[in-house]
């Protein structure tokens, strides 16, 4: 079955060569049948008997850019042949057919249902017509009566049909082609759009460190001084952590100055003040509030941040409020739990939701929530991962690592 499927394909991207194999057939089926009844002994008749048939064939060659004309070469070829050769008869007419069925799928109707009628003149005209009247009427069982009119129209309108049916087919797939092209590249610039706002708010975020870094460096120069001559050991221990600051300040410009691909990112919109996992519980009650149940479970050291760099925390709580919020869209007031653990030089975040509540029906969502979540731990050279769980819930599970950043 599956070769049937490829075997459409390559015709589909060589229609030149089904229709030279069309055109061929046609003409040995014809040829089949008049050998089955006898040559003409007249070498004439049959040279011209051979090119009537060439002309109800060839030209169907060009049926798919010129149908109407096609037609026309066929219909005065075939009926030409029906004169000229009667042993044969109305029986045979495929190639008034195909021209029929060319005309249906690559014309529009209605015009093209003027080719039914005009096919069903042309089968039978020879034979009803043109041979009383040219004095050479047909034997009794090649005469076409009532039925085999009927027989004519029935399947010249079928033909029609079928081809009409596949021009539509055509039409409304090249039409899904377009709107799913149309829609990728909505979604592509959707993405980028999200990657670069995304990108924007994070740099605002770093943009808050270094500006708090910077303003305790100045802080603690000030002191420094002051104590200097009184206090030469406390201002040694203010001068090592002035370069304590610097150099944490000088690993989030760095990170800031790798997003800021141009002004636009640093004046997109107000500074946001500096998060931290001190402020996880502030995102747990905005969820609680909301109907849902979130236990969080923070496993760091005993300042409740454990010399996690400050610019982590600030990516690690953007990437537990867009879970949560995530939870509440897509489930609804449902529980969830969050993980914080400092493992070394990591930081491991999981957030993982129970399935919605019977009859819930979750908000259609675009993605950006993901992308954005994969931005932040992509900073830090971490990996995010998302996906089902056996109970039909949801986990987002994210790695912040930060020896040797920057």
């Amino acid at each position: 079955m599956g070769r049937i499927p490829a075997a459409r394909r390559w015709f589909a991207e060589h229609p030149r060569v089904a229709d030279v194999m069309l055109a061929a057939a046609l003409t040995t089926e014809v040829l089949l049948v008049r050998v089955s009844v006898g040559i003409p002994d007249d070498p004439g008749r049959t040279a011209v008997v051979g090119a009537l048939l060439l002309a109800q064939a060839v030209p169907l060659l060009w049926r798919r850019s010129r149908a109407w004309l096609v037609m026309a070469v066929v219909s005065v070829a075939y009926m030409a042949f029906e004169m000229a050769d009667p042993m044969i008869g109305f029986r045979d007419g495929l190639s008034v057919g195909f021209a029929v069925y060319a005309v249906a799928r690559y014309t529009s109707p209605p015009a093209s249902l003027a080719a039914v009628g005009a096919g069903v003149v042309v089968v039978l005209a020879p034979d009803v017509v043109l041979r009383p009247l040219a004095g050479m009427p047909l034997p009794p069982d090649l005469r076409p009566g009532f039925v085999e009119g009927l027989l004519v129209i029935g399947l010249l309108w079928g033909v029609w049909l079928l081809g009409s049916s596949q021009r539509h087919i055509r039409a409304d797939a090249a039409t899904l082609l377009e709107l799913t092209a149309r829609l990728r590249a909505e979604q592509e610039v959707s993405a980028a759009r999200a990657v670069t706002a995304e990108r924007s708010r994070i740099a605002r975020d770093l943009h808050d460190l270094v500006a708090h870094h910077v303003s305790a460096i100045a802080m603690q120069a000030r002191v420094t001084a002051e104590v200097l001559t009184d206090d030469p050991e406390l201002a040694g221990r203010g001068m090592a952590g002035i370069g304590t600051t610097a150099d944490t300040a000088l690993l989030e410009m760095r990170r800031m100055l790798k997003l800021l691909a141009d002004d636009e990112a640093g004046a997109a919109g107000p500074l946001s003040p500096e998060p931290s996992l001190r402020h996880l519980h502030r995102l747990a009650s905005a969820a609680r509030a909301a109907g849902g149940e979130v236990e969080v479970s923070v496993e760091i050291g005993p300042d409740g941040e454990g010399g996690v760099p400050p610019a982590v925390q600030v990516s690690a709580c953007r990437v537990v409020q867009e879970a949560l919020t995530n939870v509440l869209k897509h489930a609804g007031p449902t529980s969830a739990r969050v993980e914080v653990r400092q493992v070394g030089e990591e930081l491991v975040v999981m957030v993982a939701n129970a399935p919605g509540p019977p009859g819930h029906v979750p908000m259609t969502g675009s993605g950006l929530g993901l992308i954005g979540m994969r931005e932040r731990v992509a900073l830090f050279g971490g990996t995010l991962s998302a996906g089902p769980l056996p109970d039909g819930g949801w986990q987002i599970l994210a790695t912040f690592r930060w020896e040797g950043a920057g």
